[in-house]
């Protein structure tokens, strides 16, 4: 087995500009470190500090997206509660009025389909 070598950590204390600080935080708030100190050990050894961005109309998107997925969830269900009362009939005429509303559900599926790809393409061109 490998030993570890015990070193000896020293306290480093120093003073900087209220303007520098403002930039240390700035970058603290956007990095993965969890602490001031340890955002100034990784400057201090040469570490690649990483910083993390957040776009705001990738939200939007989402958001957009789950609501046209909630309203395709809503006309799935309504289509299958058509669908079970079509089956239950024996009626030519009732199964005729179901057959257009079915058609009907049926186009309301493919206008917010066309809407969520036309979505998509605005924020992910090829």
């Amino acid at each position: 087995m490998s030993k570890r070598r015990k070193t000896t950590l020293q306290l480093v204390e120093s003073r900087i500009s209220v303007e520098r600080y403002r930039q240390l935080l700035d970058l603290l708030s956007k990095s993965r470190n969890p602490t001031m100190s340890s955002l100034i050990r990784d400057i201090l050894s040469g570490k690649a500090i990483i910083c993390k961005t957040h776009d705001e109309t990738f939200d939007l998107l989402l958001d957009r997206m789950q609501s046209v997925q909630r309203e395709l969830h809503a006309i799935g269900v309504n289509i299958n509660q058509v669908t079970r009362h079509f089956n239950s009939l024996d009626d030519p005429l009732r199964k005729k009025a179901l057959v257009k509303t079915l058609e009907r559900q049926l186009a309301q599926v493919g206008k917010k389909v066309d809407a969520l790809e036309k979505l998509v393409k605005q924020h992910f061109p090829r």
